[in-house]
């Protein structure tokens, strides 16, 4: 018989480690924020589950690609909308699984979950207010992600504070690692450079580089061992930068035109990786 953990995974599947959240979106005139003692916004107030680690793993799932979560979900009142998102996506384990305590093999129980509110302008730019509560300075038990990781092809772990002891965890099984170290401002970042040695593909926004997303991604090359860098640069699409190569320029496209940037970067990453990484990890893993 197998354990919940093994059952959970599926062969070629990729897990996911991150922060699920609760989010509240509030529409804004624009930036700066004018003061106003009461602002009416009917029907355009939106509550939802989020967070990198969902938004990635729910976004490869649509796409085909089947993805396991290993996060960590209070029990509150924010816990039991993420709950009612990760079982409508399948994220809680097997169907008919008895689980007793409602949740899936890699989603594990803390006391508070994450919130965070969006403010978000007619142009779709946003500012986020995060509170991580319990997810800053938890712990995921990391025989619970080695069972995750059986089978597994590959390990997008994000750069939330308790996915930082599963990097060894992954090393240790053999399994690729991509990572998005989202807006880092150079290659030699402290906080990710545990992430950046060990990822085989990296992805970061341009948002805050101070170099050229072309200049960023050849020293992410030069001084780190992935062979693939992603650098997300909004209207302007992105760079894609493969080692060996000559960096590629994508064109962004909106054909229906940008309501929130919102989890932009997360949906780039996991649309690259249901695309194109097994021919790059065949090249270059």
């Amino acid at each position: 018989m197998h354990s919940r953990a093994e059952r959970a995974g599926q062969p070629g599947h990729v897990v996911v480690a991150g922060v699920v959240n609760v989010q509240q979106t509030v529409p804004v005139d624009g930036f700066p924020l004018a003061y106003a003692p009461v602002r009416y916004a009917t029907g355009r107030l939106r509550l939802a589950a989020s967070g990198v680690g969902l938004n990635v793993a729910r976004t490869l799932g649509a796409l085909g690609t089947p993805a396991s979560l290993a996060t960590l979900v209070g029990d509150d009142p924010a816990g039991l909308v993420i709950r009612a998102e990760l079982r409508r996506l399948g994220l809680l384990g097997l169907p008919g699984e008895d689980e007793s305590d409602g949740r899936g093999a890699g989603v594990l129980a803390t006391a508070n979950s994450a919130m965070s509110a969006v403010l978000v302008d007619p142009h779709g730019t946003r500012q986020v207010h995060t509170d991580l509560a319990d997810l800053a300075t938890a712990r995921h038990p990391t025989p619970v992600f080695r069972d995750l990781l059986a089978g597994a092809r590959l390990a997008v772990l994000t750069t939330a504070g308790f996915v930082r002891d599963l990097i060894p965890v992954a090393q240790a099984a053999g399994v690729p690692i991509a990572v998005d170290v989202q807006t880092i401002e150079d290659a030699d970042d402290a906080y990710s450079r545990p992430w950046l040695a060990a990822a085989s593909l990296v992805f970061c926004s341009a948002e805050r580089l101070t170099a050229s997303p072309a200049a960023t991604a050849a020293a992410l090359l030069a001084r780190h061992p992935a062979g693939v860098v992603l650098v997300g640069m909004g209207a302007d699409g992105c760079l894609l930068a493969v080692r060996d190569h000559p960096p590629r320029h994508l064109p962004a496209r909106a054909p229906h035109g940008v309501l929130d940037t919102t989890g932009a970067g997360d949906a780039l990453c996991a649309g690259f990786l249901h695309c194109r990484f097994p021919a790059l990890l065949a090249r270059h893993g």
